[in-house]
């Protein structure tokens, strides 16, 4: 008896470099202007064997629930006929094999519709790889083997810029709460302005009554729709008392050039907790 078993395994991309040491994609965020509507990422295969890529997109985008927790969301028709840009966007070549260390140019087409209104619209860009060798048939003393092929689908960031963009951060109210493991849990209700997601930075610091900066933490974020955020920061070997947590949002991220950044000025919000 044989069974055929078929894996894939999805990589939301957040840096350059190949977590599986296969197919390698650079840079994972393309910025596309409205005068130019072309751009290129390239693919390199660092394995020792040939690989068939293909090219498709999607529509999808990060959202928060009420605690902060972040999800992906790819089935709102209404949000994609308003932001997507998925169903026109092409891909040169769509299907290509690359030898082992070979590397292949993709170029992006963007064929916007004529009545577009301003604002940054977005696809994601689905590079999948598979080995071109035929699967490893695996075997055991039961007689019974698997042939195992795995598929590699690796998600990068496309944004299409379109007249005035703006983006903002408008927070509602902000709280801070202790965790049973010794963090600082911040969390702040906002509102996304403008015409175009936040991309940029977070900072959370904790500050003493001196206003000296005793705990902090960084993290760097896309904000698409309203929501909540929510950071910690551990908290452990503080000493009793009132401290301020501040929240920092910035436009600006060590992996996206400040060229293709939607700016907005900085925006803070603070809140108190006590340690008793």
């Amino acid at each position: 008896m044989k069974k055929s078993l078929s894996l894939i395994i999805w990589v939301l991309i957040i840096c350059s470099s190949n977590i599986f040491g296969q197919i390698t994609i650079s840079p994972t965020n393309i910025f596309i202007e409205e005068n130019t509507k072309f751009g290129t990422y390239l693919v390199l295969n660092g394995s020792n064997e040939a690989q068939e890529v293909s090219v498709d997109f999607i529509f999808a985008y990060t959202q928060t629930d009420e605690e902060g927790t972040r999800s992906i969301a790819d089935n709102d028709s209404v949000k994609q006929m308003e932001h997507s840009a998925d169903s026109w966007v092409r891909a040169f070549p769509r299907n290509f094999t690359l030898e082992p260390g070979q590397r292949q140019v993709v170029r992006l087409r963007v064929a916007p519709p004529n009545n577009l209104e301003d604002g940054t619209y977005w696809a994601r860009i689905k590079t999948r790889s598979t080995a071109q060798t035929p699967p490893v048939e695996l075997q055991s003393n039961t007689a019974v083997s698997a042939r195992v092929g795995i598929t590699i689908e690796q998600i990068t960031g496309l944004y299409f810029k379109k007249g005035n963009v703006t983006t903002g951060i408008d927070i509602l109210n902000t709280s801070a709460s202790l965790t049973e493991d010794g963090f600082v849990e911040a969390r702040a209700k906002l509102l996304r302005t403008g015409n175009s997601p936040f991309l940029g930075s977070i900072t959370m610091n904790v500050k003493d009554s001196n206003n000296n900066i005793v705990k902090s933490s960084f993290r760097s974020t896309t904000i698409y729709f309203d929501g909540t955020h929510s950071q910690e920061v551990d908290i452990q070997g503080l000493q009793a008392g009132t401290y301020t947590v501040d929240l920092i949002f910035e436009s600006q991220r060590s992996d996206v050039s400040s060229q293709d950044i939607v700016k907005m000025e900085p925006v803070t919000t603070s809140t108190e907790f006590t340690i008793r």
